[in-house]
């Protein structure tokens, strides 16, 4: 008997788990986007905006697909189509052209102690010590807004003669100075030495009689653009649009995969999701891994923009295996469960519901700030000198997946049965705000990876008990529904993250923006731990019946079959005791089927 059931479990879950693998493996750098549209010409404003817009949609998407599943049972056609089109919206994505052209900048430069201009010539001193007297009406020009423009400007000049000056056969980068210097053409300028100054002017005046003639090439990177010039580039809406479809097609196969695997488990084994996910935290770790380090390899000489070919090609080969695994996935469905919308109302309208999905809104608002914001925070904080910045990331997720997120998920079945959700859900929130308090503190950018330990507890954890109390929760016929409702909320998190952390980086910086969200994550930590100790106090649903916990509640089996069921589908969080047959109902061979359901 028990052979019978190993080779069972092994035949129906397998090509879940291999899903599992090669999805995630194809998705690994999906917290790479934003850092990829950053480099495309986007702003931080505007990857916040989209980043908010873009999970949002995927909600529409992901609750429509879910109701129609229900409805008519097509499991199998949403989840297929939802890999498909993810598939190749991902791979798309890497291989769309900037928005704003890129100005390669020189590898090897130098930067002088002071830079003076005279603002009505196309005029340049390069100063290494005080400015002289007589140049003392060249003040600094800096831009107003320097400390919010990061661009750079390069002056190279060239002597027409070949002499081995020192000044002028050497590049100097600057900050933006507002200089009127031809910048797409290499001209002629006046060149001479005046102290500890060197002179580079349109006019010879500066120098008087003496002076060198020198080939001089002026520009600075592209300025960022604003909103409005965004809406008007073709490049944009085409990011735009396959964000939307990438967010939705991922959003719908996460759903139908996760609603088959709680089918396939059953209701007494649900617990043991996570032991299933976090093969796809394997996949996700290997490919971020090894692509990080791949990606720096490729991009060495790159003039520090970073080359995605290795992950196209990486992609391309799990999102393509995934596709032939995912047509093997068996999916067993009921048609005896009805959807009956009535039926979820009563089961989502009461207080522990609502803190529960309040708890599921936080969870993802930090989520959604740190997908989108960290590895940009982690690039601000190693500056552009750092030599390996994508290996480092690739370490930063492979320690996040292989030492935290991958024992998380196979202990989870463990914490979740022994603990409950509840202390569960307080591990992880507790967690994720010790981990935001520890990025803001990070000043050598080698730190952040030992800090990703902490995403086991945080988000490793979280998920899987998410997951499960949907189930839990879900009444008959209605688990994609329950499942698209709670992973809506969840994206909605995800979205307001992305918003907040947008504005919030642009105005406060980055490790400013994740200490702040630490201060908000202590205190919801301290108001869910005083809600949960009233739910279980206080608070009666409804009835003078006292709160239970979920799996805690008792059902009277003096009731006559039909009622007992109609309590059962009420109370929601609790599982129904085995129930007496029912006169001309299948019910005998579904409870023969849930009984032998796989692990």
């Amino acid at each position: 008997m028990q052979d019978t059931m190993l080779s069972r479990v092994n035949k129906d879950l397998l090509p879940l788990k291999i899903h599992y693998f090669f999805k995630y493996g194809g998705i690994a750098f999906f917290t790479f986007l934003p850092v990829v549209a950053r480099q495309k010409g986007i702003p931080a404003v505007a990857v916040g905006l989209i980043w908010m817009v873009t999970p949002m949609s995927s909600c529409a998407i992901n609750l429509f697909t879910s109701a129609m599943a229900d409805k008519f049972k097509v499991y199998r056609a949403m989840f297929l189509g939802g890999m498909v089109t993810l598939t190749f919206s991902f791979i798309s994505f890497f291989l769309l052209p900037n928005v704003v052209t890129q100005t390669p900048m020189p590898l090897h430069s130098t930067s002088p102690p002071l830079h003076c201009t005279d603002p009505n010539a196309s005029s340049l001193a390069l100063c290494s010590a005080a400015v002289p007297y007589n140049l003392s009406s060249w003040n600094c020009n800096e831009k107003a807004d320097n400390k919010k423009d990061d661009r750079q400007c390069v002056l190279q000049c060239y002597d027409q003669q070949n002499s081995d000056d020192s000044v002028l056969n050497q590049t100097v980068v600057f900050k933006d100075l507002n200089l009127n210097f031809n910048s797409d053409a290499i001209d002629q300028y006046h060149v001479c030495e005046e102290e500890s100054c060197t002179l580079i002017s349109s006019s010879p005046s500066p120098c008087g009689a003496y002076h060198m003639f020198a080939n001089c090439s002026y520009y600075c990177q592209a300025e960022p653009l604003t909103l409005l010039q965004l809406t008007q580039r073709g490049e944009f809406w085409l990011i735009f649009v396959l964000l939307i479809t990438i967010y939705g097609g991922n959003s719908t196969t996460t759903t139908m995969a996760d609603t088959i695997c709680f089918q396939l488990l059953g209701k007494e084994r649900r617990h043991l999701y996570g032991r299933q996910r976090l093969f796809g935290s394997i996949g996700w770790g290997i490919v971020g891994l090894s692509g990080g380090a791949l990606i720096d390899y490729f991009s060495h000489g790159n003039n520090q923009q970073a080359n995605y070919m290795p992950v196209v090609v990486l992609a391309s080969i799990f999102l393509g295996c995934n596709l032939v695994v995912s047509s093997r996935i068996p999916f067993k469905v009921h048609d005896r469960e009805k959807l009956k919308a009535s039926h979820v109302g009563r089961a989502l309208c009461n207080f522990p519901f609502l803190v529960y999905i309040v708890t599921v809104v936080v969870c993802g608002l930090n989520m959604g700030i740190v997908w989108t914001f960290i590895f940009i925070v982690v690039e601000d904080v190693a500056g552009s000198a750092f030599a390996h910045i994508k290996l480092l990331q690739g370490i930063f997720m492979g320690v996040g997946c292989f030492l935290g997120e991958v024992p998380s998920l196979f202990l989870s079945a463990l914490v979740i049965k022994k603990l409950g959700s509840e202390i569960t859900f307080g591990i992880s929130l507790t967690a994720m705000a010790i981990r935001v308090f520890l990025y803001s503190t990070v000043s050598n950018p080698w730190f952040f990876p030992p800090i990703e330990l902490l995403h086991g507890a945080s988000f490793g954890l979280f998920y899987p008990n998410m997951i499960a109390t949907a189930s839990q929760m879900s009444p008959p016929g209605a688990m994609a529904t329950v499942q698209g409702i709670v992973k809506t909320t969840f994206i909605t998190g995800v979205s307001l993250g992305s918003l907040v952390g947008g504005l919030m980086v642009s105005a406060v910086g980055g490790s400013n923006t994740f200490f702040y969200v630490g201060i908000l994550d202590a205190t919801y930590v301290v108001l869910f731990g005083i809600a949960h100790y009233l739910l279980r106090v206080h608070w009666t649903p409804g009835a003078p019946a006292d709160y239970h916990p979920p799996g805690t509640a008792e059902t009277d089996l003096d009731m006559i079959p039909e009622e007992q069921r109609s309590v059962c589908d009420l109370q929601v969080c609790t599982p129904c005791p085995d129930l007496p047959e029912l006169e001309h109902s299948d019910h005998s061979e579904h409870h023969e089927e849930t009984k032998h359901a796989m692990i």
